[in-house]
């Protein structure tokens, strides 16, 4: 199965992020301005079956497939490596964005897609439709 939503590149959303953490009153104050440092710095960039992610520096490379998926969100299922072997992550879209829950599931990060000129992304769904 395939979702052509998630084609493309997609930016941690720091703002957003950072007003969803914000919000939360079971966070202590000191940890919420830690908290806000890790994100709008990750980069994904999807293709039919890879995930790409760059945070500086580093690049990993993922395969993932797509388990399930409706009209507002999908479920993949992601190969880390060998040793921690296979995770599902449940992506909620919401317009040009997308969130996922990380830790124990009650933080949402977001991500926006970045983008592109027109061209780049017909010639992406289409490719992704075959």
């Amino acid at each position: 199965m395939k979702d052509s939503r998630l084609i493309g590149t997609w930016k941690s959303d720091g703002r957003k992020t950072a007003k969803e953490i914000a919000a939360r009153r079971d966070i202590p104050a000191s940890k919420k301005v830690k908290l806000r440092h890790f994100f709008g710095k990750l980069e994904l960039r999807y293709t039919e079956s890879r995930c790409y992610a760059r945070l500086g520096d580093y690049v990993s490379v993922n395969r993932y497939t797509v388990a399930a998926k409706d009209a507002w969100s999908a479920a993949l299922v992601v190969f880390i490596n060998p040793i921690a072997g296979k995770q599902i992550v449940h992506i909620h879209f919401e317009g040009d964005r997308y969130w996922i829950t990380f830790g124990s599931g009650r933080i949402r990060e977001f991500f926006r897609r970045v983008s592109q000129n027109r061209r780049e992304l017909r010639k992406q769904i289409y490719n992704s439709s075959r």
